[in-house]
C-alpha cells in the first residue's frame, strides 16, 4: 500500500496534536501537583480519590466536634474547680465561725464575704463558651441560674405563733438577699434588707393574713398558733432557680458512637444530693442571725457540696481522657487518609519533568520532520 505525502504529513501532524496534549497534562500536573485532575485523566484512579476526600471531610468534622468537645469539658473543669475553692473558703470560714469567741458583728461582716462568694457561684454556674452557657444542659442559649425561687421562716426565738408565706410576684425585681420581718410591736413592723443592712419599709400595719410586697416578693404572716409578738423576727430569702434541663450534649466520633461533652447544673450547682447555692445562702443566713448550731450545721453541708464537685470532676476528667484517645485515633487516620489519597492523587514531579522533557525533545522534532516534508512537497510541487 502506497503512503501519499498527505497521509504522512496528517500522520506528523496527529502526532504533533498528541504530544502537545501530554505536553499539556505534564504542565497541568506540575501547576496543580495532582497527577489526577479530572476523571478522565483515571477513572478509577478518580473513584478512589474521591472516597479518600469523604472520609477526610468526615473524619476532618468528627475532629472539630471532640476539638469543641474538650474546649468545652476544660472550661467546666477549670470553673468546677474555682467552685470547688469557693466552698473550700465558705467551710474554712465556718470552722472559724462557730467558735464562741467571735461576736455577732465579726459574724455579720464574714457574711459579707460569704454573699461574694455565692454571687461569684452565680457566675460561675452562668459560665460561657462561645455565647452559650455551659451548664445549662441543651438549653444552651439561656443562662442556666436565674433569681426565682422565695423561702420564708420564722426565728426560732419568737414567742408569738404566727407563720410566714412568700412567693415571687416579678423576677426582673428581685434581689439577690435576705430580708428580715422585725415586729416592733404586736401590730406593727419593719422590712429590713439584711444582706444590705439598710430599711425596706417600717411602721407597717400588721393584719393577719394580709398581702404585702417589696422587691418582686409577695409575703403573708398569718396568726397561727397564735398573733405575733413584739421582737418576733422572719426572714425571707430570694433564690436561684434553674433554667436548664439535664440533657447531655452528644458528639459524633464514629459511625455509631458519641460522647457526652458536658456536665449540666442540675448534676453538679444545685444537686443531685448538695444544693451549693442553699447551702451557701444557709450559712449566709446563719451567720447574719448569729445562729450558732446553723453555722455548724453548715460545714457538714459543706463536706457534702465538695464531694459533689469532686465527683462532677472526676467524670468530666474521664470524659476528656476518652476524648484525647480519640483524637489521637482520629489524627492518625487523616493521617493514613492522607497518605493513601496522595498515592493515587498527587503527581511525581521528578518522573513527570523528566517525561515532560522528553515530550518537549520528542516535539521539536516532530516540527522539524514536518517542517522538511513541507519543504520537500513543495519543491516536488514546483
Amino acid at each position: 500500500m502506497r503512503v501519499t505525502e498527505r497521509q504522512q504529513v496528517e500522520a506528523l501532524l496527529t502526532n504533533i496534536r498528541r504530544l502537545r496534549g501530554n505536553i499539556f497534562e505534564r504542565n497541568e500536573q506540575i501547576a496543580s501537583g495532582k497527577r489526577v485532575n479530572r476523571p478522565s485523566d483515571d477513572p478509577p484512579a478518580m473513584e478512589r480519590i474521591n472516597q479518600f476526600r469523604n472520609v477526610l471531610q468526615t473524619t476532618e468534622l468528627r475532629r472539630l466536634n471532640v476539638t469543641e468537645g474538650v474546649g468545652r469539658l476544660n472550661l467546666s473543669d477549670s470553673t468546677l474547680e474555682t467552685a470547688g475553692l469557693s466552698m473550700q473558703r465558705a467551710k474554712e470560714l465556718a470552722i472559724q465561725m462557730r467558735n464562741d469567741t467571735n461576736s455577732a458583728v465579726e459574724r455579720a461582716n464574714a457574711a459579707k464575704e460569704v454573699q461574694q462568694l455565692i454571687l461569684g457561684m452565680v457566675g460561675l454556674a452562668n459560665t460561657q463558651l462561645n455565647g452559650r452557657f455551659i451548664f445549662a444542659g441543651s438549653q444552651t442559649q439561656s443562662e442556666a441560674y436565674v433569681l426565682g425561687t422565695a423561702t420564708a421562716s420564722a426565728h426560732s426565738a419568737n414567742t408569738g405563733g404566727a407563720t410566714i408565706a412568700a412567693t415571687v410576684a416579678t423576677a426582673s425585681a428581685l434581689q439577690p438577699d435576705l430580708y428580715r420581718v422585725e415586729f416592733t410591736s404586736a401590730t406593727q413592723f419593719d422590712v429590713i434588707n439584711a444582706t444590705t443592712n439598710q430599711t425596706v419599709s417600717s411602721a407597717n400595719a400588721y393584719t393577719s393574713g394580709a398581702t404585702f410586697s417589696f422587691d418582686g416578693l409577695d409575703v403573708t404572716i398569718t396568726n397561727g398558733g397564735g398573733p405575733p409578738q413584739s421582737g418576733d423576727q422572719f426572714f425571707v430569702r430570694v433564690g436561684y432557680a434553674y433554667q436548664g434541663d439535664s440533657q447531655a450534649i452528644p458528639i459524633e466520633v464514629g459511625d455509631g458512637r458519641t460522647v457526652d461533652s458536658n456536665v449540666t447544673g442540675d448534676q453538679v450547682f444545685s444537686g443531685p444530693t448538695s444544693n451549693l447555692f442553699q447551702n451557701l445562702q444557709d450559712f449566709h443566713q446563719a451567720l447574719l442571725t448569729n445562729d450558732v448550731n446553723g453555722i455548724d450545721t453548715a460545714i457538714g453541708t459543706f463536706d457534702d457540696s465538695l464531694s459533689q464537685v469532686l465527683d462532677a470532676r472526676a467524670d468530666l476528667g474521664a470524659k476528656v481522657n476518652r476524648l484525647d484517645t480519640i483524637q489521637e485515633g482520629l489524627d492518625l487516620l487523616t493521617l493514613n487518609t492522607q497518605t493513601l489519597r496522595s498515592e493515587y492523587e498527587d503527581a511525581d514531579f521528578a518522573k513527570v519533568a523528566s517525561e515532560l522533557a522528553t515530550l518537549q525533545t520528542t516535539l521539536e522534532a516532530s516540527m522539524a520532520t514536518l517542517t522538511r516534508q513541507f519543504e520537500t512537497s513543495l519543491l516536488n510541487y514546483l
